[in-house]
């Protein structure tokens, strides 16, 4: 009898499987990525920021067909972003409200980045594997930077994905680490200066450099004006790939070493070096790769998007230290955060 009993518990057991493994689930979310990022470019979400619509209705605001609207804004729903009713309303809800451009944990600039830039670039993948050339050279014809270059739109794009992450970043960040203690601080590749005025509201005696390309510097200016920090930081226009600003006491790169292989990063912290002092600090800002299998996941997954994207990649402690002692660095001290792919590095000159 009790062996009976397990035989049946086991049968129902068995019966409440998925009816498909995770590998099933995986290739099958690939479409989710295309359906979030159509979302986005039609800005469903702000269409109905003021009530449910009819789908004919709002396909007609949308300027697409009904009946694909419908099954792509389902499919959307089916994983909680969205909701319809069996009269074929759509409404949005707190999952579809990060599509919102407005929206303080927005992802719409993620998700027009990644349909429109890194989904194709990841369908080169095996191409890169084979030839070297990265996925996103091979889809858009030029590497990413001289894409950027060359395309100001997308580079506008990217840069508009970056600050947007680096808004949702910064408060932890900032409790990460006491920016208050330091004197000046050199942000390297700022942007349009998120990270840079965050760092500068832990302390009133704290002064800034901003650094980055030329074509960025307007948008950060004018960002540090509606602030009324301007007067608190230098604007310094340049690469890191040439050379960094000198003079302070503490230097901060946030997701650039990441963008960049080890030759190059190495040539980037080298540069670093050479505008340190022994007494500057340098923080690091980026995920640590766990090299175990079968845990973190989602950061070997942005490991796989720098390949394919920038042709750089996510390292893990081991990889860091192997990446800093040719360039005369040491970790000291990883700091973690709450963001799953970030950790601030304090590194020093190895003395």
């Amino acid at each position: 009898m009790n062996r009976l009993r397990r035989w049946i518990a086991a049968l129902i057991g068995y019966h409440r499987q998925p009816v498909y493994p995770s590998i099933y689930w995986m290739v099958g979310s690939a479409w989710l990525c295309q359906a979030v990022y159509v979302a986005a470019k039609l800005d469903v979400a702000e269409k109905l920021r003021h009530g449910p619509m009819a789908i004919a209705a709002l396909a007609a605001a949308c300027g697409v067909r009904e009946v694909p609207l419908l099954q792509v804004l389902r499919a959307l729903a089916g994983f909680g972003i969205f909701t319809i009713d069996q009269a074929d309303r759509v409404s949005l809800n707190n999952e579809g409200r990060r599509l919102l451009a407005d929206d303080r944990y927005s992802v719409r600039p993620w998700a027009l980045l990644s349909g429109e830039q890194l989904w194709p670039a990841a369908g080169q993948m095996l191409e890169q594997l084979r030839t070297g050339r990265t996925g996103f050279d091979v889809a858009h014809g030029a590497p990413v930077w001289q894409h950027y270059a060359s395309c100001p739109a997308d580079g506008d794009v990217f840069d508009t994905f970056m600050s947007a992450a680096t808004d949702l970043h910064v408060a932890a960040v900032t409790a990460a680490y006491p920016f208050d203690r330091h004197r000046r601080v050199v942000d390297i590749g700022a942007g349009r200066g998120s990270l840079l005025r965050a760092m500068l509201r832990t302390g009133p005696d704290l002064r800034g450099t901003w650094y980055d390309r030329a074509e960025v510097l307007p948008s950060a200016r004018d960002q540090f004006a509606v602030a009324g920090m301007e007067s608190r930081c230098e604007f310094v226009a340049g690469s890191f790939l040439d050379s960094v600003p000198a003079g302070a006491d503490l230097y901060t790169i946030k997701h650039v070493l990441h963008d960049w292989p080890d030759e190059a990063a190495e040539h980037i912290l080298r540069n670093i070096v050479a505008a340190m002092d022994g007494a500057s600090t340098l923080l690091i800002i980026e995920a640590l790769l766990d090299e175990r299998s079968g845990v973190d996941g989602l950061v070997k997954l942005r490991d796989i998007e720098q390949m394919f994207w920038t042709g750089g990649r996510v390292r893990s402690r081991r990889e860091f230290n192997r990446l800093l002692e040719p360039a005369g660095l040491v970790i000291e001290e990883v700091l973690p955060t709450p963001i799953v792919d970030m950790s601030v590095i304090r590194v020093r000159r190895r003395r």
